[in-house]
């Protein structure tokens, strides 16, 4: 109306409210939302729910875990990509290498390897049936970690023939249960869970033996240890990290299992016999199984077959796997090792075409997905079980600390060697470390743990190595520059020539 009025003076200015006005409307409509959030005929129904991340744990877990699982047993390359997966980021271990401190903050020698005797010798009966080696649990947690997206360690405390009290009891996620009644101190259960609402920290949790008759153990949260990876806040129990691929996975099994039948009868004949007069030529012809009473049809080798006249024989043929199956399998596998974290090349196991510069690429990028792993590890599994140990210890008397209660911190202190990956090209590589080395650009720690060793055992086993040397007059051999840059091109003549620079 407005804007009518105005027109009827000036239609100039009617003109230009009227575009301001469509201006803002339109700029309004684009911030209003996301493209991704609107809906048109491309989108359809396309309206998702979105609850809370415990809510979709809860309905959906069980029956995820259940199905990786299946597909761990039952389908090679997710058995490959949980293997994989707890090779490379545990091996057979992520050794402890103690790196206590004194009080001026240097390293104590002797503390450090009276700590890690004590936990190699406590390391043996670690688990609370003496079934597994601490390393062992160390990997079963990763594994569990990958399939069930969770592990679970209750602390428990044994003196009846045991080096330490102190031991490690590890049960499945399924045992979690929300049955137990309310508490009524104002705390919540969820998935097993006991909590603060108004803060979210874990008071304890329920387990439900299934061979316990469905009695609940509630358990302190300060005696149990959960690792899981976090994706949302407020979370409280994790989830598999391979459920993106769990339906792709199905698919492709089921796919390749009808391939691999069709293959199979496609290696098999089938003899259609087609003839004008049925029954009396036929017939007379055939044999039947005296148990079954079913007609006996074989064709074996060298047989000709003289048929009457009208009478023909038609091989029917079952089609092999088109050109088109390899490249199908390796994409669905592409896609797989996008949702395991793991390599295609690792997954499948296909290393055919695969240059140095890309199998170095596929390497580090594999390497850098496999630290925040590690970390999590080494935070959920490692850091917890060596405080319940060093607590032990030195409660029971078989570490003596001074003031460890009092400032723990300076005992804690350790590294845990993560495995190391073997050299795609030794001769390039360690040149390259080499030159590394000198222009400090890594220190010789560096070096030695990405090789998956301490420096410290590499130094003492080379003094080691040079002492028998000594011992039994063995000398080391030079090599020249030229061997040591390409040892395969000294031959013949040339190996002569080296020989004699090198005695001269």
């Amino acid at each position: 109306m407005i804007d009518g009025a105005i027109g009827l003076f000036s239609p100039k200015a009617e003109l230009h409210r009227m575009l301001y006005r469509e201006k803002r409307e339109a700029i309004r409509s684009r911030s209003a939302t996301y493209a991704a959030a609107k809906t048109n005929r491309m989108t359809g129904t396309w309206s998702p729910t979105d609850s809370t991340v415990n809510d979709i744990i809860e309905a959906s877990s069980p029956t995820v875990r259940a199905r990786v699982r299946q597909l761990v047993r039952d389908f090679p390359y997710f058995a490959r990509a949980v293997r994989s997966i707890t090779d490379y980021t545990v091996g057979a271990g992520l050794f402890y290498q103690a790196r206590i401190t004194n009080v001026s903050g240097k390293l104590d020698q002797k503390k450090a390897q009276q700590a890690e005797d004590a936990f190699n010798f406590w390391a043996d009966e670690a688990d609370i049936a003496k079934k597994l080696h601490y390393y062992e649990m160390m990997r079963l947690a990763k594994s569990q970690d990958s399939e069930c997206g969770e592990f679970l360690i209750i602390e428990r405390w044994r003196k009846q023939n045991r080096y330490l009290p102190y031991a490690l009891q590890m049960i499945e996620p399924d045992w979690l249960s929300s049955n137990s009644e309310k508490t009524g101190t104002g705390a919540e259960i969820s998935q097993g869970i006991e909590y603060d609402p108004s803060t979210g920290i874990v008071l304890a949790v329920h387990i439900t033996d299934p061979d316990g008759w469905g009695k609940t153990e509630r358990i302190p949260a300060d005696q149990v240890i959960h690792g899981f990876e976090t994706l949302r806040p407020g979370q409280f129990r994790g989830i598999t990290p391979f459920a993106p691929g769990v339906l792709l996975a199905n698919d492709l099994s089921t796919y390749m299992d009808a391939t691999i039948d069709t293959t199979k009868m496609s290696a098999k004949y089938l003899a259609l016999v087609t003839t004008p007069d049925p029954l009396s030529h036929q017939n007379a012809k055939m044999t039947t199984d005296s148990d079954t009473g079913q007609k006996i049809e074989e064709m074996e080798n060298a047989i000709i077959e003289y048929l009457r006249p009208g009478e023909d024989v038609k091989i029917a043929s079952n089609p092999n796997p088109g050109t088109n199956f390899p490249p199908f399998v390796k994409l669905i596998l592409t896609m797989l090792s996008i949702t395991t974290g793991v390599p295609y090349e690792i997954i499948s196991g296909d290393y055919q075409g695969l240059s140095y510069s890309n199998g170095k690429i596929v390497r580090e990028d594999f390497k850098k997905s496999l630290v925040p792993l590690q970390t999590r590890h080494i935070r959920h599994f490692c850091k917890p079980t060596l405080r319940g140990f060093m607590d032990s210890a030195v409660l029971s008397g078989k570490l003596s600390f001074p003031r460890y209660f009092t400032n723990p911190a300076q005992y804690l202190k350790a590294e845990w060697q993560i495995p190391g990956m073997a050299s795609l090209d030794p001769l390039r590589e360690t040149k390259a470390n080499v030159d590394k080395l000198d222009r400090n650009l890594i220190s010789p720690q560096e070096h030695a743990k990405a090789r998956g060793r301490d420096l410290e055992d590499v130094y003492r086993e080379i003094k080691a190595a040079k002492d028998l040397q000594k011992k039994y007059g063995i000398k080391d051999k030079p090599i020249s520059t030229s061997v040591a840059n390409n040892p395969a091109a000294i031959t013949g003549e040339d190996k002569e020539n080296e020989e004699d620079k090198q005695k001269k």
